[in-house]
């Protein structure tokens, strides 16, 4: 399935580095453009509000993902080479790593997968200091809306009959992590495909500006921190007892929520932000991260369309079922990120782009 994220496009011979480097920035140039502009909004926001910054957060982390798709992608080629048996095996596996058009990709993917890291790293020191700028105080709103839509119950009661058992409450749990892996792989596999570039570039700025837009600006406006935190920092048990449940489930069935709950307490009482730190309910970027997914995926038909849609259902579930959030931060979500998909189509648009033609068939590993 992985195969199909990427796109074939024509063989072009290298070229100087002068023009390498003008193929990469009009093929980035829209998204470091929007991710720039993040940056110095980023920086004159922490200064004013004395939020502390660490560009480095996913340094680490993203060089041993980043490692790990490589030699994983990699393993694949050289298996399918060697399965053919050829008399000469490396000269046959270089010839297939360039057919599969290896160094366009780098040209064009690296300089975005290198910044993607400082990308993260800036967003989760603006998430630890939202509560600078603008303190906790939506939940009570937000629950009342929530009940209003789901006719005065809590979400999680209406879904707790369908889903309060611990092997589905572990399933839920299994793909709300799992959610983690899935980003990162659609995102290398689209930050590394050279076919539609108008595409790329559209599904980049998209992905920037959600985590921007909803997972910043929007998380600020509307400062909450979800069903799971709402004892600790209002004091208000309304949801204890979906929090009973799964502390009496994860007795039986791991409910890996409960300890990242608690880790993300513990760092909210700590100054400076921390891999994975940062509190906030509405909108939910896991709902809308996997609806961009969703949206790009769709277009490529068959189990990919149908896996993307079933993980965004999936991962609505188990926002609300594990705690994490009330039903309308996904449903928000849900209604925002075609919005901004249809805005990065508009902020993607480049005349390079427009005149060049792609060609249409899948990536191959074969």
């Amino acid at each position: 399935m992985i195969a199909k994220l990427f796109s074939r496009t024509p063989k072009m011979p290298m070229v100087g580095l002068a023009h390498v480097c003008s193929e990469s920035w009009h093929a980035n140039r829209p998204f470091f453009v929007t991710l720039t502009t993040y940056a110095v909004a980023v920086v004159f926001a922490a200064s004013y509000w004395q939020i502390p910054l660490d560009p480095q957060i996913y340094s680490e982390p993203f060089l041993l993902f980043g490692g790990g798709v490589a030699f994983i992608l990699f393993a694949i080629v050289a298996t399918r080479v060697m399965l053919e048996r050829p008399e000469r095996l490396f000269p046959r596996l270089v010839r297939r790593l360039l057919e599969n058009d290896l160094p366009n990709r780098l040209v064009i993917g690296l300089p975005v997968a290198l910044t993607l890291p400082v990308f993260f790293s800036l967003f989760t020191s603006m998430k630890g200091g939202l509560s600078r700028i603008v303190p906790f105080y939506a939940d009570s709103a937000i629950i009342a809306v929530d009940r209003m839509i789901h006719g005065g119950q809590d979400a999680w009661r209406i879904l707790h009959p369908l889903l309060g058992a611990g092997p589905l409450t572990f399933a839920l749990n299994f793909l709300y992590n799992l959610w983690f892996v899935v980003m990162l792989v659609v995102l290398f596999c689209v930050t590394f495909s050279t076919g539609n570039k108008r595409l790329r570039s559209q599904y980049l700025v998209a992905f920037v500006l959600t985590w921007v837009l909803l997972g910043n600006a929007v998380a600020t406006i509307f400062a909450s921190v979800g069903p799971a935190f709402i004892m600790p920092f209002y004091g208000d048990d309304t949801f204890s007892p979906l929090m009973d449940y799964l502390q009496a489930t994860n007795t039986v069935y791991p409910v890996w929520a409960l300890h990242a709950q608690g880790i993300l307490l513990a760092n909210a009482a700590l100054d400076g932000p921390r891999l994975g730190s940062g509190i906030s309910a509405f909108p939910s970027l896991h709902v809308a991260v996997a609806t961009l997914n969703a949206i790009y995926l769709w277009r490529f038909g068959g189990i990919l369309r149908w896996a993307g849609a079933i993980f965004l259902i999936a991962i609505q579930l188990g926002a609300v079922h594990l705690a994490w959030h009330y039903a309308i931060d996904g449903y928000a979500s849900m209604l925002a990120t075609p919005v901004i998909w249809i805005l990065a189509r508009r902020l993607s648009k480049d005349p390079g782009m427009a005149t060049t033609k792609y060609a249409t068939s899948d990536f191959d590993f074969g």
